[in-house]
């Protein structure tokens, strides 16, 4: 964590793009010594305000202000020439899958310079930051570097592709200083912590198989599924899918109306907190778990005898109504702020602006994507 006093900028998520390249210099003098390089972290940025990255440990999300820097360029955003805004939600798309993929043997890594512009492929099924970047551009037939699968992160900065984006990097500012506080502390708390990862291995020992996503899963679902449902078992008694489960053990407050106001003693934390979480919802939660459903609801037409996929199906569309469950009580405890906290509530609103859609409204949910991924072979996924 970099200390509040020494924090002078800080990534803009305001002119951010889904599939943009964040590169850091995360502190690790030891590592950026030993590569010799100007950053030695890489990240996708997914939108919403979060980025996803292959921490040392899994491929994890995390929140864009939970990195913070020193200088202005300890970080750099770039973007991609004439990306399409399709091809850019795809590449978040494939960044999302590798969800709780392992880290790569440390050792490897001596072999990166080696490889780099080789076209040695990786048969790790493991992954590193960039690597992580490299390889969801590599899947819409993009190539940023030489070698998708031995890369560093600052290849990125000689891609012809690649240009940097103007303010993507902008000075801290006083009043983000407690959030961007928080979000690294929670960085710091969680990132060895991923229900996925925790899932796939339970579900590798079972299958006698390498597996680091959902996708693997369900191949060996069909190749074995005489074990799906021993596999069945293993997705129940694990954190993944229980969106209510999470929302009970990180933020219980929410589901109480006294408890509610209790934790926001300043109104204008808790319209902060409610306006974050409906767009989080409405941009991210939602989306997100609405494709996957889509997903399992087609490849269970597909194969209607796999129980696997047939549960998963089921059990991912609780997940969805679970999170709807959430979203619609964000706008009740917004209506309970504008009815218990009037003048608060509208000065908030006067100074901010009113969130476009407080009550929950179902989006059309754009399926193109999955035709595209048949496209590329990757329909099982």
């Amino acid at each position: 964590m970099v200390p509040a006093e020494e924090i002078k900028f800080i990534f803009n998520p305001y002119v951010l793009h889904p599939g943009d390249i964040l590169l850091m210099n995360t502190y690790e003098e030891q590592l950026r010594k030993k590569m010799g390089c100007k950053y030695e972290h890489a990240a996708i940025y997914l939108g919403d305000a979060n980025l996803i990255e292959s921490n040392g440990a899994y491929v994890t999300m995390s929140h864009i202000y939970s990195y913070a820097f020193r200088e202005k360029d300890h970080a750099c955003v770039l973007r991609m020439k004439n990306l399409s805004p399709v091809t850019a939600t795809d590449i978040a798309r494939n960044a999302r899958k590798q969800m709780g993929r392992e880290y790569v043997d440390a050792r490897q890594f001596r072999h990166v310079r080696v490889l780099k512009n080789t076209d040695v492929k990786d048969t790790t099924n493991r992954s590193f930051c960039s690597r992580l970047v490299a390889q969801c551009y590599a899947e819409e037939r993009i190539t940023l570097v030489p070698n998708a699968d031995y890369c560093e992160p600052d290849d990125f900065l000689q891609s012809q592709m690649l240009e940097p984006v103007e303010d993507g990097v902008v000075p801290m500012t006083a009043d983000l200083v407690k959030v961007v506080m928080n979000q690294q502390a929670y960085r710091e708390r969680v990132e060895t912590d991923s229900p996925n990862a925790e899932m796939f291995a339970l579900l590798s020992e079972l299958y006698s198989d390498d597996i680091q996503d959902l996708g693997q899963t369900l191949h060996a679902s069909l190749r074995k599924p005489e074990l799906n449902e021993r596999a069945i078992a293993v997705v129940r008694a694990s954190r993944m899918f229980k969106h209510m489960d999470d929302v009970k053990r990180e933020t219980p407050w929410v589901l109480d109306d006294e408890e509610f106001l209790g934790h926001f003693q300043n109104t204008e934390e808790a319209l902060h907190y409610l306006y974050s979480q409906m767009n989080h919802y409405d941009n991210t939660y939602l989306p997100c778990y609405r494709e996957l459903h889509m997903q399992m609801v087609v490849l269970a037409n597909q194969f209607p005898d796999n129980a696997l996929v047939v549960f998963l199906r089921d059990y991912i569309s609780k997940m969805v109504e679970e999170a709807i469950v959430c979203r619609k009580r964000f706008a009740v405890l917004y209506k309970l702020l504008e009815k218990e906290r009037a003048e608060d509530t509208e000065q908030f609103v006067l100074r901010y602006g009113m969130y476009r859609f407080i009550d929950y409204e179902p989006q059309v949910l754009d399926i193109g994507f999955m035709l595209r991924d048949m496209l590329k072979g990757d329909s099982i996924e």
